[in-house]
């Protein structure tokens, strides 16, 4: 199988330079989809909205009731996300008496209770996030008139091979900041600033941060504005405060973009730390959930499946998982017309399944072997999450499948930053949606979804071959959790067309390694 990677630009090429404040209109422009409130978006703490991708407004969520989602001690639910007596998890997220429940075949691993490496509350954020607290500059009255501190501190938080990450410290002004420019090589390249509109300007604009080819949102990265993997380059950030006067250009920092390698994965200083054959006639309590941590009667992203709690108090008369004593099925099918009230009248039932309370790892090689769903309204999805609110809420898609691009994948990476003006948990960062293009329909047979994640490092493969490759301090070190899915329509995807239904995702195992 052949294997390429692509930006989503297709041909677009612009005649003049466009900045950030003038892309909310060009912004989704690509044929690539944007996994910008992906697929697992949380409504936790500070949202019960959702993100159209196209416009970057917000559509408040339905539902919102979380009792049928999670466990009591007799393994029907409750409505905190945790179990009490069994030895999993407690409110606090941390476990109480056997650890991660893995199977007495599995090699236990030191870390594999998914400790939270920096032991921080908000994933170890930059010198430079923490310094944007307050928002995007700082006002001093006492500075007197003049222009703006210089920015400094350029601080690079990722780099893949066709995009970057960096963050600024905000400058100080007597009055107020209005706008940043971003240099690359001493060529103007963007203007950050927060009153276009824009909510994808506005989280730049909060964090004093840029995505160097945001290519899922933005339309300015074409021709010779395209990096070239494994190059570096020297950036330089000023600031323009309220009357227009400008500061120096900070001090240039150069950063380099990534390059993909031909290596495969190599799992010889790893212990297998988590096992499913799915080789039984019903789902493993014991390892799985059936329901995401907020419950099956909160809907994201406008989806209209409902998923189907098996381990609910009052489970539903149907379940979407079927076994063939060597593979799992989900089927995602019409909800019956006596089952509607019961699924929140959502047109389609389908299934998730989740480690969460029961196996969480920090940092490992995670891989599923799975036939996806094909079709028109169709997304198979398989990731890494985790499930504390009251972090960042880091995500690794593993890969997300649209059944009506069968030869391509996506690989998107999702986290919250230290700055909290205006949500709790601050604000969403999420890399370009990565599109990885094969020479095959990925429906039509099994294929092995993978991920390596270590300090600093996400390398994404399909069939063992490297797809996309992430470095930087802001990948997580927090503990995660493993989830499949098949979603049935969103705002993402478009509705299913029906001679696609029941769709089903087949999957023969899911694994996860560790260092010992």
């Amino acid at each position: 199988m052949t294997i390429s990677v692509r930006t989503g630009i297709t041909g677009l090429f612009l005649t003049s330079l466009l900045v950030i404040s003038g892309c909310s209109s060009s912004s989704s422009s690509n044929d690539t989809p944007i996994d910008d409130d992906s697929s697992s978006q949380t409504p936790g703490v500070d949202i019960p909205t959702v993100e159209d991708p196209d416009t970057g407004t917000n559509t408040p969520v339905t539902g919102g009731d979380t009792t049928d989602g999670t466990d009591t001690t007799d393994g029907t639910d409750t409505t905190d996300g945790t179990d009490t007596t069994d030895g999993t998890d407690t409110t606090d997220g941390s476990n109480t008496t056997d650890g991660n429940s893995a199977p007495d075949n599995i090699l236990p691993d030191a870390s594999a209770d998914g400790s939270d490496v920096s032991g921080g509350e908000d994933d170890s954020p930059t010198a430079v996030e923490t310094a944007s607290l307050e928002g995007p500059f700082i006002k001093d009255a006492a500075r007197g008139a003049g222009p703006p501190s210089t920015p400094s501190d350029l601080t690079l938080l990722l780099s893949a091979e066709n995009w970057l990450e960096f963050s600024w410290a905000p400058s100080t002004d007597d009055q107020a900041v209005t706008a940043y420019e971003v240099y690359r090589d001493g060529a103007l390249i963007a203007e950050v600033r927060g009153d276009t509109g824009y909510e994808h300007d506005y989280r730049s604009w909060l964090s004093t941060s840029f995505i160097d080819c945001n290519y899922t949102r933005y339309t300015d990265c074409v021709g010779s504005r395209t990096p070239i993997p494994g190059t570096s380059y020297s950036y330089s950030v000023l600031a323009i405060d309220n009357e227009g006067m400008r500061s120096e250009l900070s001090v240039p920092a150069t950063f380099t973009f990534e390059q993909l390698t031909s290596d495969v994965p190599d799992l010889t200083d790893y212990v297998r730390v988590f096992d499913e054959e799915f080789e039984g006639d019903s789902l493993d309590r014991t390892k799985w959930k059936a329901a995401l941590p907020w419950g099956a009667d909160t809907t994201i992203n406008l989806e209209t499946q409902y998923f189907v709690n098996i381990f609910a108090a009052d489970p539903m008369d149907y379940t979407p998982f079927e076994f063939t004593g060597t593979t799992m099925k989900i089927t995602g099918k019409n909800t019956p017309p006596e089952l509607l009230e019961q699924a929140n009248n959502l047109p389609y039932l389908s299934g998730v399944i989740t480690t969460s309370d029961y196996f969480k790892m920090t940092y490992g090689y995670v891989e599923m072997s799975a036939k996806l769903a094909g079709g028109d309204g169709l997304l198979s999805t398989f990731y890494l999450f985790n499930q504390d609110y009251h972090k960042n809420k880091p995500e690794i898609d593993i890969v997300e499948y649209i059944g009506s691009r069968p030869d391509k994948s996506y690989q998107t990476y999702h986290y919250y930053d230290s700055i909290r003006a205006r949500n709790f948990s601050g604000e969403k960062h999420s890399s370009p949606t990565m599109e990885s293009v094969v020479s095959e329909n990925l429906s039509d047979d099994f294929h092995n979804y993978s991920v390596l994640w270590e300090p600093g490092l996400v390398v994404w493969y399909i069939d063992g071959q490297e797809v996309r490759r992430m470095t930087g301090v802001r990948v997580s070190d927090e503990p995660m959790n493993i989830i499949a899915q098949l979603v049935v329509g969103s705002s993402w995807i478009g509705d299913p067309s029906a001679d696609v239904i029941p769709a089903e995702v087949e999957i023969d195992f899911i694994r996860a390694w560790q260092k010992p």
